[in-house]
This record gives structure tokens, C-alpha cells and sequence, in this order.
């Protein structure tokens, strides 16, 4: 066997077939071959190879022949073991000897992707950003509004005129080139105008009318609408309103605040005291989040990977079975899901393609470093993690390790390594 190494991490594996080994693989062939074979005299599968070959000609057993030699040279790639555990993807088999020819030795390949090496960029003491994580008077005021608006009132208002975030009660007959659509119809249909939920131009031209008043709204429905023989149409839709109503909050006093059941909270200062503190927790949990991002694109950046096609085509795959699966979940073409998703499938194919590019170059700068840094978890460190799951599933640690052991084992390596770039890096 000899090797080649190609690019993008692809290696060439050449060998010689001796013609006696040649002819071993063409009795295999005939044993496989014959088995669907029926001539007149002769039971099927019972045909003597002389009878078989001046029939149908010995090259007639070739194919066969070839793929008994070529799964043969994929035991002997595998049974080099330094060679087996980089491999990745397929084989791709050709013939090297162009004039090929029974009774004389000929040469034959077989490409393979595998593993890439890992020219690892420094992924200690990097520079990272630090964000302001004190939540500001304007974050508290407006987190503690969103809880007035969950508790507000809807009461009738006194002019009748809509304005945004009025909620209106509405029937519309919707046409496009005169001729009513499906679903483009409704009586009695409450909205709060500006939530966005009707298409664009829809709820901004029912700003400022009144009780009774009746109004054609022009709009055209969005290229990528779900209705794909409604998109990019103009339609007209008569609307007459019936009814509007304002939003009404609460005040904000210490009433208010008891009635929303938070343990230890009962004024309007704890109130805010309280948010203040899940504002600043996310904020922590989101700068961890992008630190991390920012420290893991730089090392990935930064990282030299001739990245071999297999590995990233399998990511792609994942991710695209992912959707249409999820397309066949709502019964639709996958065409017309990729349209409500706002991409078109050659944007989707652009776009997975550089995630799973992504994706892969993480995970193999990820196990490099693990390697590197010798992060492999003990055996305590497994068994402390399955008792942590164990104890929240009713569960054994036995039974969570012999399930979940090798994702275990990935969770607490990512974390070290994830730790160990985190800890060192300068903040600035």
C-alpha cells in the first residue's frame, strides 16, 4: 500500500493487484453472480462457469470481481492502524492502470478523507471585552412596566379613535383583483394595532379611525408569504370598525407589587431591588455567553485547518434533515417552509454550508485543545456528574452512565476547556 497525501486533509491509497489475485476475486464473483442466473438444463444458480462464461463473457463478471478487490483493500487501509483512526467519509475507488487487462498485475485506489491536522492559534490570554452589567434606571422601569401591562385592563375608550397599542374590534373583507381570497375575511376580530401580527401597512393605515367608520386598506402581501399564491399580490381589504379600547395599567404601589406573589417582595423599592437583580443576573449569563463566543471565534480565526469535505457535508446533512423534518411536522413542502422561514433554498444550502464549516472547525479546535491540555475527566469527575443527573431524574448513577456516558464525558471536557480559555483571557 502506498499513501498520498492530497489536499484538503485527503489521502490516496494505491495498490497492486497481482492477475492471481485478480482471478481469486472473478471465482468470488462467479459464486455471487450465479446465484441469479437460470439457462435453459440448469436449475438457477446451478450453471458451470465454462457454460456462463461463453454465454455472457468472463468480463461480464468484472464489476463484481472489482468490488471483492476493492473491499479487500479497505480491510487492508483498516488494518493499518495508524492509518484507520483518522479516517472520515467515504471511499472513493478508481482503477490507475489504463489499459487494464486480465492475466497481467494492475493497480487500483482508494481516496479517503481523514481527520485534519490542527495548527491550534494561542487560546490563552486573549483579549475580551467587559460589558457594563448594572442594570440602568431605564432597565428596571421597563421590565417593571411590562409587569403593569401583563396586569393591565382593556376599557372602552371615551373618543373612539384608534391609536397605537389600542386593541380594536374589526371586521375586514379582504380582495385581490376584486375576487375575495380564503382566510381573507373575518367579523368581529380584535387586534392591538402596531403588535404586527397582520401584514405590513395593515394595522398603520387603521390608525385614527374611529367607531363605525369603514375603509379600504391597500397592501401587498410579502414576497415570502405563507400562501404562496397570495405573495408579492396587491389586495384590498374593507374594514369597519365596531369597537376600541385603550390599555389601562395599574398603579404601581405596594398593593400591586404583593399581588404579584414574589417570594420576599412586597414593596415597590423591593420590587425594583428584585428586578435589578434578574436584570444583572442575565446580563451575566449573556457576557459569559459572548465572551465565550468572541474568545472561541478568535482561536478559530486564528486556527489553521485544511478542513476535509466529508466532515463538514455530514454537519449539513444533520442540519438539513433537521428542517425537513420539521417541514413534514407541519405537512408542507420543504420549499414553502424555507419561504416562512424568509430564505430561499439556495440561501439555506449558503448558509448551512458555512455553519456546519463552523460548526466543524469548533469542534475540532475544541478536542485539540482538550488533547493539548490533557482535559479528559476521571472517573470521579464521570461519576459526580451521573449522581448530579441521577438525583434529578429518579434515576441511579449506574443507569445515567450506561445511557449517557459518552455525553457526560463531552460535556465535561467543553466546560474545562471552555473554563480554562476563560479564565486566563484579559478582560478590557
Amino acid at each position: 500500500m502506498k499513501l498520498e497525501n492530497l489536499e484538503h486533509s485527503r489521502v490516496k491509497a494505491t495498490f497492486t493487484v497481482t492477475a492471481d489475485e485478480f482471478e481469486k476475486a472473478l471465482d468470488q464473483a462467479f459464486t455471487t453472480v450465479v446465484k441469479n442466473v437460470k439457462i435453459d438444463g440448469f436449475r438457477q444458480g446451478k450453471c458451470p462457469r465454462s457454460l456462463f462464461e461463453k454465454k455472457f463473457g468472463v468480463e461480464s463478471l468484472y464489476d463484481e470481481a472489482l468490488n471483492v478487490v476493492f473491499n479487500n483493500k479497505v480491510g487492508e487501509v483498516y488494518a493499518d492502524q495508524e492509518v484507520a483512526q483518522k479516517i472520515c467519509g467515504q471511499f472513493t475507488p478508481a482503477i490507475e492502470t489504463k489499459d487494464f487487462e486480465r492475466g497481467k498485475d494492475f493497480e487500483v485506489s482508494l481516496s479517503f478523507d481523514v481527520l485534519p491536522e490542527v495548527k491550534l492559534a494561542a487560546y490563552k490570554g486573549l483579549e475580551v471585552k467587559k460589558q457594563v452589567l448594572e442594570a440602568s434606571e431605564e432597565e428596571i422601569t421597563a421590565a417593571i412596566n411590562s409587569d403593569l401591562k401583563a396586569h393591565s385592563t382593556l376599557n372602552v375608550k371615551a373618543d373612539q379613535t384608534i391609536a397605537l397599542h389600542d386593541t380594536a374590534k374589526f371586521d375586514f373583507v379582504g380582495t385581490v383583483d376584486g375576487v375575495e381570497f380564503e382566510g381573507g375575511s373575518a367579523t368581529d376580530y380584535e387586534l392591538e394595532i402596531g403588535s404586527g401580527q397582520f401584514i405590513p401597512g395593515f394595522e398603520d393605515q387603521m390608525v385614527g379611525m374611529k367607531k363605525d367608520e369603514v375603509k379600504d386598506i391597500n397592501v401587498t402581501f410579502p414576497d415570502n408569504y405563507p400562501a404562496t399564491e397570495l405573495a408579492s399580490k396587491a389586495a384590498v381589504f374593507k374594514v369597519t370598525v365596531h369597537d376600541v379600547k385603550e390599555s389601562v395599567l395599574p398603579e404601581l404601589n405596594d398593593e400591586f407589587v404583593k399581588s404579584l406573589n414574589i417570594k420576599d417582595v412586597n414593596t415597590v423599592d423591593e420590587l425594583k431591588a428584585y428586578k435589578k437583580g434578574e436584570i444583572e443576573e442575565g446580563k451575566k449569563t449573556s457576557e459569559h455567553d459572548r465572551q465565550v463566543d468572541d474568545l472561541l471565534n478568535q482561536i478559530i480565526n486564528n486556527t489553521e485547518i485544511d478542513m476535509p469535505e466529508s466532515i463538514v457535508a455530514d454537519i449539513q446533512k444533520e442540519m438539513k434533515d433537521k428542517y425537513e423534518s420539521q417541514a413534514k411536522q407541519y405537512n408542507i413542502p420543504f420549499e414553502t417552509f424555507l419561504s416562512i422561514m424568509g430564505t430561499t433554498k439556495e440561501a439555506f444550502e449558503e448558509n448551512t454550508k458555512a455553519s456546519a464549516l463552523n460548526q466543524a472547525k469548533f469542534q475540532l479546535v475544541l478536542s485539540e485543545i482538550i488533547k493539548e491540555e490533557k482535559l479528559e475527566p476521571s472517573k470521579e469527575e464521570m461519576e459526580e456528574k451521573a449522581q448530579e443527573i441521577a438525583s434529578k431524574s429518579n434515576t441511579t448513577k449506574e443507569a445515567v452512565l450506561k445511557q449517557r456516558a459518552s455525553a457526560i464525558y463531552s460535556q465535561i471536557t467543553y466546560d474545562k476547556a471552555i473554563n480554562l480559555i476563560l479564565s486566563s483571557a484579559k478582560e478590557i
